[in-house]
This record gives structure tokens, sequence and C-alpha cells, in this order.
């Protein structure tokens, strides 16, 4: 893997935290339950400052860098809706959210924005790009 797609697969990720934190604070300061509005803020300029430094990495990588950047993140999201079964196991989602662990509220978020981002990655994807996922998909053993 290039150097500079794994830097941006770790700033990716970066980012989804950021925004899984953030829709979390914005959830439960909606249901009144945590967070207040000046640490909505806060967290929305930590997912600005992660989407500004995946903009820079994806304007330094050549061509195919950013189609293995797109295939490698679809591959990782793809892993982690798999192990969505046991990470969700314990409740749904339609808890009240007053009495829901906060643990639980982040993994709700975060599956339902894996899940929106591995849709919007896959609906991209060009039939050589898919014929390519689908191949490194199989032989996926890791990305260290």
């Amino acid at each position: 893997m290039h150097p500079i797609v794994q830097t941006a697969l770790r700033s990716l990720q970066g980012l989804a935290y950021a925004r899984v934190v953030e829709q979390c604070r914005r959830v439960a300061w909606l249901s009144r339950t945590y967070a207040g509005s000046a640490r909505l803020d806060e967290r929305t300029r930590s997912v600005i400052a992660w989407e500004n430094s995946v903009t820079l990495l994806r304007l330094a990588m050549t061509p195919e860098e950013r189609i293995e950047l797109k295939i490698k993140r679809a591959i990782y999201l793809r892993m982690l809706l798999d192990s969505a079964p046991v990470r969700l196991q314990p409740w749904v989602d339609e808890d009240d959210l007053a009495e829901m662990p906060v643990s639980h509220l982040f993994e709700w978020v975060a599956y339902d924005l894996e899940r929106l981002e591995l849709d919007e990655i896959e609906g991209t994807l060009t039939g050589r790009e898919e014929a390519r996922y689908v191949r490194e998909a199989l032989e996926f053993k890791g990305f260290e």
C-alpha cells in the first residue's frame, strides 16, 4: 500500500470518528440527556479539520492512489459492517435515548454512518474498480 494511502485511510477514520462523536452529541443534545451546544461547535471544528486533511491528501495523490484509497476504505467499512451484529447485539435503535448507554449510542450512530459511507463509495465505483474491489476484498488479510 502506498504510504500516502495509508495516511489517508487513517485520516478518513479520524474523520469518521469525529463525525460519529458530533452526531452523538447532536442526538444527545436534542434529547437533552448529555452535552451542551458549546461542545457541538467544538466537535464541528474537529470534523472540518479532518475534512481539510483528507482533502489535502487526496489532492496530493495520483489517480491510482485515489482508486486504491477508495477500495481500501470500502473494504475497511465492509469489515466494520460485518462486525455490526456483535457490536449492536444487546440493544435496538428504538431504545429510549435517556436510558441508552453512551457506548450504545456511539455504536448505533457509527453503524449508520459506516453504512452510508460504504453505499456512497460503492455507488461511485466504475466496473473496473468494482472488479478490483471484489478481488481485493476476497484476498483481504489486513492493512498493516
